[in-house]
């Protein structure tokens, strides 16, 4: 008989592995579906982690201070399942609708359900979403008299840790220290496909200890692994565990890659089970596993809880926990006083952000290596760094990848982040890109030297195909201004919603046209130069190429060619009503980039469907015949003029 509550009782905890592992594979059974190698091999580690560590408020899931759990191999997601199942957050129910439509339960976690703290699924992604939620834990416990300090812990495989982006993200949570980010290796040395040394032969101790973490290599029993992350907790470094574990374990395939990515047959569930001490009904769970379990959780949340409020009630100055608490990210953008004559839309942005910055505390960011590039760098505030995690300018190094899902971790813990580098180099973080637009963060992109106006630099920086992969994004807002005007409205719209958004902005000096409004951004589209009569053609186009249009409208109606010039600063804001009411003429979109940009609003478009060349400015636009005369050439083409 087991002893309900105590927590010294490890006989209960290897009872508790067990029957989750049972919960995991009826799960996978069931939906025929899914992958039974972790969740019979990592068990251990995510039971042991929640019934003794993991502080949590049970009767307040929100719980602001709450530790955070990152199942970055999202691939056992049963495992989580069974937890929040045994926790009281899901039902039987859900549980048996694993990787059915519309359940609470797909087949990677996704964010939205209490406890799952990120989308994971792309190896990688959440050991990058940790590193961000322990960075913002580091930043706001400098600003919320240390009513912000959680645990980050996150659950990744061996073989997952040959992603480029983990590596990216855990050697700059070295470079800063961040001793409350403790990784919990799945370490089975079984990917996929084979064993893991047919791949990788690295020694995984080395590699962490000299990117500056704690390292500790442990077995997979639950004594093992609480040991170890109380070490790991009195660390002044962050921490990985790599527990040796077994893929499948019990299973007659068990350390193979044969058992990574299906469900057991017959005869191999029933002898696993027999093996495991469990009952040959599907989805059942010991009453005093449950009940200790779900005690455990609760009867240390709930003095955490208590302490905290304690903490909370004590300290004068709530006005950033509460907005934090209320989820309260957005920001009204006021009137901004800055000289914007003879500057670039990158300068001009940079001053606004800084404006920003001196009123939203909410605000942090950086870039990847170049921020004096991309005019990010918040001047009045310092360096975000092992020794001063108040800054709120962090030098991500160049890591483009990692930067967007730190930053994405950013988000998760209610700050407003942004990144920065060359519109080019979007490619690098595209995945994180689609997370935060899965997730619904309000990350901050901003995508500075746009276009083949970059010149000299050559083809490899000439995104032209990159506008449109951005647009493509599900959820996705893309900015892309003209001037001033538009820049303003740009901001006010990207910072008073929650949702993502990529900022596009060319390197050159930009003047003001008259025209733009910074009222018009919200709709997506706008006319800014009005037809002389009734019978016209509606140029379209957005950006810098705004300049060149506007001077090739004048040139067309010196030839009697009426138009109209219409600026799109953000294509998914444009309603179906706005196109019908503003595209009835012929339209001849104009981009420098593919023409299948503006596809959702023409089908005529002038741009470049090939990759550029090095040259000046001058000499790139000639070349591709984006010079006011050269589009005149093109129009008249089009309108067999």
């Amino acid at each position: 008989m087991f002893t309900i509550g105590n927590k010294e009782n490890y006989e209960i905890d290897s009872k508790g592995i067990n029957n989750l592992r049972g919960l995991a594979i009826d799960m996978i059974k069931k939906a025929e579906s899914g992958h039974s190698g972790i969740c019979l091999g990592a068990a251990s580690i995510i039971y042991t982690l929640f019934r003794r560590h993991m502080n949590i408020s049970l009767d307040n899931l929100d719980f602001v201070n709450r530790d955070r759990f990152i199942l970055s191999a999202g691939h056992g997601a049963p495992l989580l399942y069974g937890i929040l199942y045994m926790l009281g957050i899901l039902e039987l129910d859900d549980l048996k609708n694993l990787r059915k439509i519309n359940s609470k339960t797909p087949g990677h976690p996704e964010y939205g359900l209490p406890l799952v703290e990120a989308t994971t699924g792309p190896l990688g992604q959440g050991i990058a979403n940790a590193v961000g939620l322990s960075m913002a834990s580091c930043y706001l416990k400098t600003k919320t008299n240390n009513l912000i300090d959680y645990y980050t812990y996150v659950l990744c495989g061996d073989g997952e840790l040959e992603e480029g982006i983990t590596y990216e993200a855990l050697s700059l949570a070295g470079t800063l220290k961040l001793n409350k980010l403790i990784v919990l290796c799945d370490s089975n040395d079984v990917t996929l496909d084979s064993s893991l040394k047919t791949s990788s032969t690295e020694d995984l101790k080395k590699r962490f200890e000299s990117i500056n973490f704690n390292v500790q290599e442990v077995e997979s029993d639950a004594k093992s692994i609480d040991e170890a992350i109380n070490i790991a907790k009195n660390s002044n470094l962050p921490s990985i565990i790599i527990v040796k574990t077994i893929i499948g374990e019990y299973s007659k395939n068990a350390g193979t890659n044969l058992v990574h990515g299906k469900p057991l047959d017959d005869e191999d569930m029933a002898q696993v089970k027999e093996k495991l001490g469990l009952y040959d009904t599907s989805f059942t769970v010991n009453s005093e596993v449950y009940e200790d379990f779900k005690l455990q959780v609760k009867m240390r949340g709930d003095e955490y809880y208590q302490e905290w409020l304690k903490k909370y009630e004590s300290t004068p100055d709530k006005t950033l926990i509460d907005k934090l608490m209320n989820h309260e990210n957005t920001y009204l953008l006021p009137n901004i006083d800055i000289d914007y004559e003879n500057k670039s839309l990158r300068d001009l942005s940079g001053e606004i952000l800084n404006s920003i910055a001196k009123n939203f505390d909410l605000l942090i960011g950086g870039s990847a290596d170049l921020s004096s590039s991309c005019k990010t760098a918040l001047g009045e505030f310092d360096t975000f760094s092992k020794d001063n995690y108040s800054g709120r300018n962090i030098y991500f190094g160049i890591r483009e990848h990692a930067m967007g899902g730190i930053l994405n971790g950013m988000a998760l813990s209610g700050l407003r982040p942004f990144g920065s580098t060359f519109l080019t180099f979007s490619d690098y973080m595209k995945p994180s890109i689609r997370m935060s637009a899965m997730m619904n963060l309000p990350v901050l992109y901003i995508f500075t030297h746009d276009s083949i106006t970059v010149g000299e630099d050559g083809r490899t920086h000439h995104p032209i195909e990159e506008l449109m992969a951005l647009e493509i994004i599900p959820n996705l807002k893309v900015y892309r201004p003209f001037d001033i005007n538009e820049l303003l409205g740009s901001y006010l719209e990207i910072l008073k919603n929650k949702e993502p958004a990529a900022l596009v902005l060319p390197r050159d000096n930009r003047e003001i046209s008259p025209n733009t409004k910074t009222s018009e951004v919200v709709n997506g589209m706008y006319v800014v130069s009005q037809p002389d009569t009734n019978d016209y053609i509606n140029l379209l186009t957005n950006g810098e190429e705004l300049g060149i249009v506007l001077e090739l409208s004048k040139n067309l109606k010196e030839i009697n060619i009426d138009n109209r010039v219409i600026s799109v600063p953000c294509l998914k804001n444009v309603t179906k009503e706005l196109k019908e009411k503003l595209l009835t003429k012929k339209t001849i979109g104009i981009t420098l980039g593919v023409k299948e940009y503006f596809y959702g609003l023409t089908d005529t478009v002038i741009g470049i469907n090939e990759f550029s060349l090095s040259g000046t400015k001058e000499e790139v636009l000639d070349y591709f015949g984006f010079t006011a005369k050269k589009l005149e050439s093109k129009i008249l083409e089009l309108l067999n003029k």
